[in-house]
Formats: C-alpha cells, sequence, structure tokens
C-alpha cells in the first residue's frame, strides 16, 4: 500500500476546495447578472453618491413603488409588523395587492366599481355594529348592581394568585381619567396596536377611536380598518369608544367636559415643551390625526388649542405610535403624580375602579370556571354580557 505523505493529500484537499469555491463564485456571478438585468431600470442606474435632492426623492419613489408588497406570513402582532409612515400592503391581512395613485387613498382598478360599492356597503354596515356593540358593552357594563359587583369579585380573589391580584390593583390605582386620547381615521392598525400599548404603559384609561368608513379608499384600505376594529376588540385592559365620525366624537366628548387638544403644525400651535396642561382648569383630550394626512379641517375647526412635536432632521413627520409615545412622556414630565399635571394616578371614580377590578379578575380566571362559580353562588348577570 502507498503512503500519500500528509503535505501531498493536504495541498490535494484545498485544491478541491478551491475548485469547488471558484464554481460557486461563478454561479452567484451569473445569478446576480441575471438578476440585474431583470431589475427595475430606475434602480439599476443608480449611484448612491449622484444626483441631488431632487434625484434623491426619485430614487426613494422608485425603490418605495418596487416595494409595495410584504411577504412575511407570520402572526399579527405589534413585534413583527413594519411600523411605516403611511399604509403599506400586508399580507396577513388577506386580499391582493393594489395600486396606489396617491398619499390619501388606496385604490384598485375601475373594472372592480361595482364589488366595491358592495364591499364599502358592507364595511359601512359592520363599522355601525361595531358601535352598537361597544356602546351596548359599555351600557351593560354601567348598569350592573354594585352590590352583584363587589360579591363577583369576592367569589373571583381565591382563583387569582395574590401576586396577579396585587398587580392588577396596583396598576387601577395608577389610571387616570384626566387625558384620554382620539384618535382620527388612521391607517394602520399596527400603530393602532402600539399606541394602545403605549397608553396603557402610562395608565391613560380612556381612548376614542373614529373610523369613517368614507376615509377609507380602496380593498387594501378597508383591510387595514378590519384590522384596527381587531386591534380595538381585543384591547382588555383599556376603555375604548368607537365613532362613526368626527364631528360626534368631539361633541360627546366635549359633552363630558373635556378640552379639546390637537397635534398640528399651524401658526398658532405651541411647542409641546411650552403647554401649560393645567390652564384649561379641566380633563383633556389630546387628537392624533391620520399617518399620512394629519388631522382634518373639521378637527382644527372643533378644537380648542394645538401643539406640535419639535424636530430637526430630514423627516416629515413622526410615526403614529413614535408621536403618541412622545407625548406622553412629556404628560409624564409635566405631572407631579398627585393632583398636578394631565397625568393624575388614582383619579377614577370607586365605581369605574371596582368595575375595572371585576374585569381584572374576569380576565384571569377560566370562563367555565367563572361560570360555574357564580352559577354556584346564585349571581345572575346580564346574558348579553360576555364576561369572558
Amino acid at each position: 500500500m502507498v503512503k500519500i505523505p500528509l503535505a501531498v493529500s493536504t495541498m490535494v484537499f484545498f485544491g478541491h476546495v478551491a475548485r469547488i469555491s471558484s464554481l460557486m463564485t461563478k454561479i452567484v456571478l451569473n445569478h446576480l447578472v441575471h438578476k440585474r438585468q431583470n431589475f427595475p431600470r430606475s434602480l439599476s442606474s443608480i449611484s448612491p453618491l449622484s444626483g441631488s435632492r431632487k434625484n434623491a426623492r426619485n430614487r426613494e419613489k422608485a425603490l418605495t413603488d418596487s416595494c409595495k408588497t410584504t411577504s412575511s406570513k407570520s402572526d399579527l402582532s405589534w413585534e413583527t409588523f413594519d411600523f411605516s409612515h403611511s399604509p403599506k400592503w400586508d399580507s396577513r391581512f388577506g386580499g391582493e395587492g393594489y395600486h396606489s395613485t396617491n398619499n390619501d387613498v388606496i385604490h384598485i382598478p375601475s373594472s372592480e366599481n361595482s364589488d366595491l360599492l358592495k364591499l364599502y356597503e358592507r364595511e359601512k354596515q359592520a363599522d355601525e355594529d361595531m358601535k352598537a356593540e361597544f356602546e351596548r358593552r359599555h351600557r351593560l357594563w354601567q348598569d350592573l348592581d354594585p352590590l352583584l359587583i363587589e360579591r363577583a369579585t369576592d367569589v373571583l380573589i381565591p382563583f387569582v394568585q395574590k401576586k396577579r391580584r396585587d398587580r392588577i390593583q396596583s396598576v387601577l390605582k395608577a389610571r387616570t381619567r384626566q387625558t384620554r386620547f382620539l384618535f382620527e381615521n388612521p391607517a394602520n392598525p399596527s400603530n393602532v396596536w402600539a399606541c394602545l400599548r403605549t397608553l396603557d404603559s402610562f395608565g391613560i384609561q380612556y381612548v376614542d377611536v373614529v373610523l369613517q368608513s368614507g376615509q377609507y379608499q380602496g380593498k387594501a384600505a378597508l383591510s387595514q380598518k378590519r384590522g384596527m376594529r381587531v386591534a380595538m376588540g381585543s384591547a382588555k385592559w383599556l376603555t375604548i369608544n368607537n365613532h362613526l365620525n368626527t364631528e360626534a366624537a368631539l361633541q360627546s366628548i366635549k359633552q363630558e367636559g373635556y378640552h379639546i387638544i390637537t397635534t398640528d403644525v399651524n401658526p398658532k400651535s405651541k411647542d409641546i415643551r411650552n403647554m401649560d396642561w393645567d390652564a384649561p382648569g379641566k380633563p383633556i383630550c389630546i387628537v392624533m390625526g391620520n399617518e399620512e394626512r394629519g388631522i382634518s379641517q373639521q378637527v382644527q375647526d372643533m378644537s380648542d388649542e394645538s401643539f406640535y412635536l419639535p424636530m430637526v432632521g430630514f423627516a416629515e413627520s413622526f410615526n403614529l405610535s413614535v408621536a403618541t409615545a412622545i407625548t406622553c412622556a412629556h404628560l409624564s414630565a409635566s405631572s407631579d403624580g398627585n393632583i398636578k399635571g394631565p397625568l393624575r394616578p388614582g383619579d377614577l371614580s370607586q365605581r369605574e375602579y371596582d368595575t375595572l377590578l371585576l374585569r381584572g379578575y374576569l380576565n384571569s380566571v377560566n370562563h367555565k370556571t367563572t361560570k360555574a362559580l357564580f352559577k354556584k353562588e346564585g349571581l345572575v348577570f346580564p346574558p348579553d354580557l360576555n364576561l369572558s
């Protein structure tokens, strides 16, 4: 048997590796050349260092136009969704792609106009049904006998871990009704989820959302709006009011004694750092506009004052969820945690606190267990009230 020296065998081995590496390099280069030939002409000739500011905008537009679909199939959550500045099509909402013609609305080919009209009617009815459901649910909770709420809470206490009970109670004691937020026709459900999460973190209990059917044009936009209905319905720890139009929403909030403050850039707007949140002498409602269009003229006309978030970069505006978080941070910095400022922990009424405490316990105990316990104790709730 002939023994091959180690040095020779090593050279042979690395020779094979070099040939394989060279072959793989050729395959990759051929693939890249093929892709470049089929790449959009507007992008293939772009040089990252060439062109004026106008050319840069054109390059950005070309890149945006070439990437209008999102291929991710993962579950919806505020951790995985793209927090875009304007509504983009996302395949996780179902349906097919779209053709965008301007910055305000999303359209699809005119050949489907008849189907769209039917879709708009169904969506309008769905919005009305959701508003009615929210109002019915709020009314049922408000009409509950305080004694029934107290007894039901006592029944559930042994079935909720002490650590969990302490957590729920501490959160509710930090809740405030001094400040509430209204979102006018938001375009991206992911942004809504993120905003609700932020408001919850700062102790803000009451949230209003306007979903006006006529402001959502095209299948993609309607699909996004359906996603927002899901987001609103799944927020278990907040009190959310749904409105069909802006005027009705603001009138209702003003009747409750709130001072309307909008986020807007106009000559009368104040820098948020110069806002005196206690000046109105009453609770405040902060209105956040659409991600792309901002607040409507109707909001401007009905608001009491406005503020803006100062920026020094090239971006035109903050993302909705970011703007909400920055605003909440300023509200928190202007509050003393007691009776001064827009965030006043513990200012919920006793009835509000007791109701939210029961709902917190209901969210912590298995629904079947809850039904069995209430039946055993003879506690009868309205049949239309969903306790899960």
